[in-house]
């Protein structure tokens, strides 16, 4: 018998969370006996436009806010609903609540959604909706988040089931390149919005410029200026991601302390893991636990630290072949589509049967019919070090 299931994300295709966390999941879902119905709230057209810098089409998100009621009306008809975030942003708890019945609900987080409305800048925001997040996660049959700082969240928020699930990545978009000819480049990929941290490491990002001859490679964020700083923009396509990012020597994560920050789950670092490719990220949130630091990349806090960290890498070649072939096998082993398909199925079906969640381990070790083969150990990333030829980086005067 197959199982019905509402899928309400927060985006089409191009929204990176609804993506990585939902659409890439599908075809595992189906071909385990699910039959997923896909109902974003807020298409494609609406982020080409944010992203851009348009401004918002008022006429278009009552058009959305409209479709998003007609789908939670049809919710009784299905055996599961899926919801990325919220059903209905900016709504109360209860009158979301509502919609959804006596269905088993499933509620999945990959930021810290929670401090939108806790520590918005109206009061009237705060006590409306300040406390939403916790109420709808105390009536979800489960939570899924993508960082241990989330999933603590959820717990102290009374969700009876709660489940961590990183956000992954489809190794086979991913193939394992050598290094590239010429000088040191940088690689940044993410959102127009997720630049802005790009501003918190401008300065050693000019040193390395200046003294190292480096390259900064910025992928998805076109608009993207900063002084003194000479950008190489790269327009972003899902389909190509992984040769961009191969084409870079390190992929940077800069981001600043803050409760949001703290509740982000590392994507960019994992992306630059499954590109063999060693990352510099602030240690910040899902980056400490992601990143083996002086294994698979290296953390940096001061200005000064982000400078050794980047400089020691486009010294040495031997150092970013062993970092990135270290952090490929990390994102096989841990991080990849391929390895954590069968626990999110897991979970929907305890769901669906009111099983007790069981863990990561207990699901590989249990479930014979994986949807995915599992990482072998003589899998891509064991390629011999003379595979990417190095060369001595060097010293721009």
């Amino acid at each position: 018998m197959k199982h019905s299931i509402l899928l309400l994300t927060r985006y089409g295709r191009l929204g990176p969370s609804s993506r990585v966390r939902h659409y890439n999941y599908i075809p595992a879902l189906e071909h385990a006996g699910f039959n997923v119905t896909i109902a974003p709230l807020l298409d494609d057209d609406y982020l080409h436009r944010f992203y851009s810098g348009k401004p918002r089409n008022p006429a278009a998100l009552v058009k959305a806010y409209w479709r998003r009621v007609r789908q939670l009306l049809t919710a009784k008809q299905y055996d599961l609903i899926w919801i990325e975030k919220e059903a209905l942003p900016w709504s109360p708890a209860m009158f979301e609540r509502g919609f959804l019945g006596k269905q088993p609900v499933i509620i999945d987080f990959d930021d810290a959604w929670y401090v939108r409305y806790a520590k918005h800048p109206s009061w009237v925001v705060r006590s409306v909706l300040g406390r939403k997040f916790e109420k709808i996660v105390s009536t979800a049959a489960t939570v899924t988040t993508g960082s241990g700082a989330l999933k603590s969240w959820a717990e102290r928020s009374n969700a009876s089931r709660v489940a961590y699930i990183p956000s992954t990545i489809n190794l086979d978009r991913y193939p394992v390149l050598p290094l590239p000819d010429g000088p040191f480049t940088i690689g940044w990929i993410g959102t127009p919005t997720s630049a802005r941290y790009l501003a918190l490491v401008a300065d050693p990002l000019r040193y390395m410029q200046e003294v190292w001859g480096a390259r900064v490679r910025v992928i998805g964020a076109d608009r993207l200026s900063l002084p003194g700083l000479r950008i190489d923009h790269v327009p972003w396509r899902e389909d190509t991601e992984g040769l961009e990012l191969a084409a870079c020597h390190a992929g940077i994560m800069p981001l600043r302390e803050g409760p949001w920050e703290r509740g982000k789950c590392g994507y960019k670092v994992i992306q630059y893991m499954a590109a063999g490719r060693p990352t510099v990220a602030s240690p910040v949130g899902a980056n400490t636990s992601i990143i083996a630091h002086g294994q698979t990349g290296l953390l940096a806090s001061s200005s000064e630290e982000w400078v050794s960290a980047l400089t020691s890498l486009a010294a040495d070649r031997q150092k970013l072949i062993k970092l990135g072939l270290a952090a490929r096998h990390r994102a096989e082993s841990m991080y990849s589509l391929q390895y954590n398909s069968q626990t999110l199925i897991s979970v929907f079906r305890d769901v669906l049967h009111a099983r007790p969640l069981q863990s990561q381990n207990e699901v590989l070790e249990n479930t014979s019919d994986e949807v995915f083969p599992k990482p072998s150990a003589d899998s891509s990333y064991g390629v011999s070090l003379s595979f990417v030829k190095p060369n001595s980086a060097e010293r721009h005067s």
